[in-house]
């Protein structure tokens, strides 16, 4: 018999990579180990969202609440599936989002906007940079939805006045916390031995930030004081309940 955290990896590489059915064999296993497992048990409904069995991801978010009646995710996505809407899988297998070294850069963004803006957002919508004296805001069809860190401010305002250009786009979205992917699409001459993001060593992460990914992303944030920056709460910081959210139910 396979221990608890092997499976739990493995639960999360599947959800990584796609797979869905097998998410739903290893989970379930998981499940037959620790029935009261409510990580596993939102894992398997998320993989039934992604197969389109509606009623299977149903059960199993009702089961969840049998254990914890106050669960998130599983109030999220049963108001999702009595609402119809739809369910996207995790950013980190789409391919938009392949990280180029000295190139692409994801940020977590500060001075957050407001709730009813950041319950809009989607994974993969595009933003524009707007410049302003200390740092460049992020704004998305003419709304804002927060500003990049200054010393990453103070960087690319440079180089974008001195000819590069970037795309901007919705990463992740998760309480006190937007992530968004920039990408360099021109370098200018004057700039062609400048990367726009200094090269570090890969972070390789762990599992227990990939299940961070897999259940937590695009969940509502509250609403945030646009004249102070907000420093989003470390992996660590987190609450376990906080912790039990998903992109899926939007």
């Amino acid at each position: 018999m396979q221990t608890t955290l092997s499976l739990k990896q493995q639960a999360i590489t599947a959800a990584k990579n796609g797979d869905w059915e097998q998410a739903v064999v290893i989970n379930s296993e998981l499940l037959e180990q620790e029935p009261r497992n409510t990580l596993a048990l939102n894992r398997l409904g998320v993989a039934y969202l992604q197969l389109k069995k509606l009623d299977k991801a149903k059960a199993t978010f009702l089961q969840v609440l049998e254990h914890d009646r106050t669960n998130i995710i599983a109030k999220k996505h049963l108001a999702a599936i009595k609402a119809k809407r739809a369910h996207h899988a995790p950013s980190f297998f789409r391919q938009e989002f392949i990280e180029e070294p000295g190139k692409t850069k994801i940020v977590q963004l500060h001075r957050l906007a407001g709730k009813p803006t950041l319950e809009s957002l989607a994974i993969g919508q595009d933003c524009e940079f707007k410049l302003k004296q200390r740092y460049i805001s992020i704004e998305s069809a003419g709304k804002y939805i927060g500003s990049l860190p200054e010393d990453i401010s103070f960087r690319l305002s440079k180089l974008l006045q001195t000819g590069n250009t970037y795309h901007c786009s919705i990463h992740a979205v998760a309480p006190n916390h937007v992530d968004v992917y920039l990408k360099e699409t021109h370098r200018s001459v004057k700039n062609k031995d400048k990367h726009s993001f200094p090269i570090v060593r890969a972070n390789t992460g762990t599992q227990e930030n990939d299940e961070y990914i897999v259940l937590k992303e695009e969940i509502p944030v509250e609403i945030t004081n646009h004249d102070v920056d907000v420093e989003p709460k470390s992996f660590e910081e987190i609450s376990d309940e906080e912790k039990f959210t998903t992109e899926t139910a939007r």
